[in-house]
């Protein structure tokens, strides 16, 4: 199956390349997309070196900089978009973290389940997944945040927040054919419910979630509050819609 991934990338340099490596690693059909918000730690340099230097990376690696840091769902669409319009032809997409906290060894799973007919896969924390490394505050805003996405938008879907997700060549369509409103991840939530509005079948499998050991979380307390606000108007788009 020929696979696109995309790596939102952000102050990645300590992660990306071990990253890259992994992913083409597990498959010679595999090929990856870099968007990179002009870290200021230099990833994109460390990219573009590996591209050149690496065996394999220059025919497999595109690197798209970004002017500025504009959000994580903003950066997996540019992915997305450059290869539709360039006219690459893949079976699958799939999107995910930059930090190791989503294992590469994992991709043939979510790939499985979109050959077995699902439009979108999300590689989920919730029911059964296992998280490693996060304080209990951490868990107890994920549960709330997710419990409270489930109320209001579907109840079936557990992971609303979990960037860890593939998709086929029309999911990705449905996603490009409608305007990002929300930046951050709180994208991974608007993202999903066109998707469910436009009747994709979702599927999941449960991972192994791993705190991020290397670099910074980019993350904030002002995206979080964000996060939590948007998914009102979400929800209420997504019953208008039905």
């Amino acid at each position: 199956m020929k696979t696109l991934v995309v790596l939102p990338s952000y102050n990645e340099r300590d992660n990306i390349v071990e990253l890259i490596a992994a992913i083409l690693d597990g498959g010679a059909d595999r090929s990856v997309c870099v968007v990179d918000d002009s870290s200021p730690d230099g990833t994109k340099d460390v990219v573009a070196r590996a591209i050149d230097e690496r065996p394999g990376f220059k025919d497999r690696v595109e690197l798209v900089v970004r002017s500025k840091k504009d959000g994580r769902g903003g950066a997996v669409r540019e992915g997305f978009a450059r290869a539709k319009n360039a006219g690459k032809h893949f079976d699958a997409f799939v999107e995910m973290d930059c930090d190791f906290s989503h294992e590469p060894s994992a991709i043939e799973q979510g790939l499985a389940l979109l050959d077995q007919g699902c439009d979108v896969v999300i590689g989920a924390r919730y029911p059964n997944g296992t998280i490693i490394g996060w304080p209990a505050s951490r868990r107890v805003f994920s549960f709330f945040a997710n419990t409270l996405a489930r109320s209001v938008i579907e109840w079936d879907v557990a992971d609303y927040t979990n960037g860890f997700r593939f998709y086929s060549p029309a999911a990705v369509d449905v996603l490009l054919a409608h305007d990002q409103k929300h930046k951050g991840y709180i994208y991974l939530s608007e993202s999903l419910a066109h998707l469910l509005t436009a009747g994709m079948k979702v599927g999941a499998f449960p991972i192994v979630f791993k705190n991020r050991e290397r670099g910074v979380s980019n993350t904030s307390l002002k995206e979080i509050r964000s996060a939590l606000t948007g998914i009102f108007s979400i929800a209420v788009r997504y019953r208008l819609s039905r």
